[in-house]
């Protein structure tokens, strides 16, 4: 017996998606569409399975969301077909049980890189026409990613040869930074949690800072963590995904459950909340001692 529910997605002009629906038992309202890895084109939503059961026990409603890899429609299908997924929750956000105000991507490899597309591209980032489709109601409210290809390589050996030669349907630079996310980074870009393993030698800590700076440069709240001596997907792993998850579900907790909550537990607590700058500290010590 599945414990999840199988549903499809209808889409014009293209077939039904498969999504796998992970229920939670008891719900915070938060939705989580989990977005597979393989290069653009290989990989399937059960590879997504193993975190979907872990974040429902956590209390996450998780969705395992399918899309057509290359060989079946070419870039940016990908991030339309993901589009029908957040619209397809935000229709059903009823029955789902869910907040549509609350819906997070967590995307891996190739999955956070189409993430990051929509997420740049949504509905307020002036951003919507640099992928086609109609990008109404796919707005979603955090991203986590793991490992992204972020910057696509501008150098001719690496274009002329796959993955990315066939994303880009043999395009040059111009196509590989017309696909690269960093390039759509503004200040309406949600919440975004950057993972990584220093060990990665296919999306490097290098690669990581990078991001990061592209973020903190566009004003975009993020938060950043590359994991030591960790490799590309360390986080399918049985020893690795639990823990990790529990990272990723605090994320969310402060980010689309709790905020408001822990803002004001911080306020009341500590005398550094209460003041944005080392100015207004220094004001407020000085008032409550004289």
């Amino acid at each position: 017996m599945n414990d999840f529910t199988p549903e499809l997605v209808s889409g014009e002009g293209r077939r039904a998606l498969n999504v796998d629906v992970f229920k939670p038992d008891g719900p915070n309202g938060v939705t989580v569409i989990l977005v597979h890895g393989g290069g653009w084109v290989a990989g399937n939503r059960a590879m997504m399975h193993g975190y979907g059961k872990v974040l429902a026990s956590m209390g996450f409603l998780a969705i395992a969301a399918e899309y057509r890899l290359l060989a079946e429609a070419p870039w940016p299908s990908q991030v339309e077909d993901v589009r029908d997924v957040v619209r397809w929750v935000r229709d059903n956000a009823d029955c789902l049980g869910v907040d549509p105000g609350k819906i997070a991507l967590q995307g891996y490899s190739a999955g956070a890189h189409i993430a990051l597309m929509l997420a740049g591209t949504q509905p307020g980032s002036g951003n919507e026409a640099a992928i086609p489709g109609d990008p109404a109601g796919s707005q979603v409210a955090a991203v986590v990613s793991f490992f992204a290809p972020a910057r696509l390589s501008v150098e001719p050996s690496e274009l002329a040869r796959p993955p990315l030669a066939i994303l880009l349907q043999g395009g040059g630079a111009a196509e590989a930074l017309a696909a690269s996310p960093v390039y759509l980074l503004n200040q309406n870009f949600p919440t975004t949690f950057l993972l990584g393993g220093m060990e990665d030698y296919m999306q490097p800590l290098d690669s990581g800072l990078d991001q990061l700076k592209a973020f903190v440069d566009a004003g975009v709240e993020v938060e950043f963590h590359y994991l030591h001596s960790q490799r590309h997907e360390f986080a399918m792993t049985p020893g690795m995904m639990a823990d990790v998850m529990a990272e990723v579900a605090f994320f969310y907790r402060r980010t689309l459950v709790d905020r408001a909550a822990l803002e004001e537990e911080a306020r009341s607590l500590s005398p550094f909340a209460l003041a944005d700058n080392r100015e207004e500290f220094g004001k407020l010590m000085a008032s409550r001692h004289r």
